[in-house]
């Protein structure tokens, strides 16, 4: 699926990035990979593009000063 990414998968995308830094902070593990594949299915978009979508993420946290998942580095 190529082309801009509507509300819903933004919404989707972004509530699996503070899920996955809500256990990063608190010391829990997760699987990266697994939220990935769990994504997919949810949004209709490639590995990669959901792992450069999550690094955006990132690069925003970064710019605002907050953390940010240490995994995915700001794109």
């Amino acid at each position: 699926m190529a082309g801009d990414w509507s509300d819903g998968q933004n919404d989707a995308i972004v509530a699996d990035y503070f899920a996955i830094l809500a256990d990063d902070v608190a010391g829990r593990p997760y699987s990266k990979a697994g939220h990935n594949r769990l994504l997919q299915a949810t949004v209709g978009r490639p590995r990669g593009s959901i792992e450069y979508k999550h690094q955006n993420i990132s690069a925003v946290l970064k710019g605002l000063g907050e953390d940010w998942i240490p995994g995915y580095k700001p794109a």
